[in-house]
């Protein structure tokens, strides 16, 4: 199932990484720093720029009376002059019905024509639509070169994912190596779930040489961003003493919070 989100996934021995995470596809909502009025100006003239900011005004709410239905026109304007990231966000609105009826047949359409330009979150929609059998045939051949080329554009999500690919052998040859190599990129760009995946094979030495600092770092900081499995990961490491000094306060505090946060 798809749903949208603004834009600006070791227990008794056996290493356990998140699954492929986040195939929703994500409206782009980068800030627009003109005014509403010359925005409108601009996109009133044609301009495929302006009609996919005021767009975006529109999805936001932001100097204007939010009005999803709006933003999809405006961004429909733009996607057919051929304006990828507007042809990715209609595509991303088709896929979760918001502005527009859902129809899986048409988000797939404009993300083709989005990642046929090679715009990184069409490239990874596509994918993850051929991961899950959403809108296409289940193709994990197709998938993991979509998501792949994705990863290589610079695609911080894709990166995870690819690293899951790779571990589990989906869609390519299975490569522990590659998938840490995937992981690192991801998490230091952010991602929580690649931080929690880099640092179980680093607490083990899976895929790369065993070194717990920096295992126990990675799973720190995606604790820190509220990762439900890392939370209870490093909960069940201060509960026992693994790899730090036994906790039993700070063990109780993560794993609550694991807890509250569906870990």
């Amino acid at each position: 199932m798809y749903w949208l989100r603004l834009r600006n996934g070791l227990f008794l021995g056996v290493l356990m990484l998140s699954g492929v995470v986040d195939a929703a596809p994500r409206v782009s909502t980068n800030k627009v720093d003109a005014s509403p009025r010359q925005i409108r100006q601009f996109a009133m003239t044609g301009a495929a720029d302006a009609q996919y900011n005021l767009g975006v005004l529109y999805y936001n709410g932001d100097g204007v009376v939010r009005n999803r239905v709006k933003a999809a026109e405006w961004f429909d304007l733009a996607a057919r002059q051929g304006l990828a990231r507007a042809q990715y966000n209609l595509g991303a609105l088709h896929a979760s019905g918001i502005g527009v009826p859902r129809n899986l047949d048409i988000a797939i359409s404009w993300f083709r024509a989005a990642a046929d330009q090679d715009y990184p979150p069409a490239l990874y929609a596509l994918g993850m639509a051929y991961y899950e059998g959403n809108g296409v045939t289940l193709d994990s051949n197709r998938a993991a070169a979509l998501v792949l080329k994705a990863a290589e554009l610079g695609s911080a999500l894709a990166q995870n994912n690819i690293g899951i690919m790779y571990d589990q052998g989906v869609g390519l040859k299975r490569n522990k190596r590659k998938a840490a190599e995937w992981f690192q990129q991801a998490a230091d760009s952010g991602v929580s779930e690649a931080q929690f995946n880099l640092a179980q094979m680093l607490l083990v030495g899976d895929g790369v040489r065993k070194n717990t600092s920096k295992g126990l770092a990675y799973m720190t900081e995606s604790a820190n961003r509220g990762y439900p499995k890392a939370l209870r990961r490093l909960g069940e490491m201060y509960l026992n003493g693994d790899s730090v000094a036994m906790d039993v306060d700070r063990a109780r505090d993560l794993l609550n919070k694991a807890a509250a946060s569906g870990g």
